[in-house]
């Protein structure tokens, strides 16, 4: 679930409302309409989408990052159970 919050819905957001723009413009403009979906913008909006997925990897990290310090315990294996990674803190 977490790929595709901060990866794959950012990366393909720009793309998807593009796409909606044009499919809603062809509909009310009927024949007239000169969107052609083959030469769209795509190397843009692939720019876009990979600005956003950079600026929600910054936030992500803002928000779940753990304060420094402390002594990195890696994963064991105790009683049978892996015991996860975890930091341990001097408090």
């Amino acid at each position: 679930m977490r790929i595709l919050l901060q990866y794959i819905l950012p990366l393909a957001f720009p793309a998807a409302l593009y796409l909606i723009w044009g499919l809603y413009h062809k509909h009310t403009k009927g024949e007239e309409s000169t969107v052609d979906f083959t030469k769209g913008p795509w190397p843009s909006l692939l720019f876009v989408g990979v600005v956003l997925v950079g600026i929600g990897l910054v936030i992500m990290n803002q928000i779940e990052g753990e304060e420094p310090g402390g002594v990195y315990q890696p994963p064991v294996l105790k009683d049978g159970k892996v015991v996860p990674s975890h930091i341990i803190r001097d408090e």
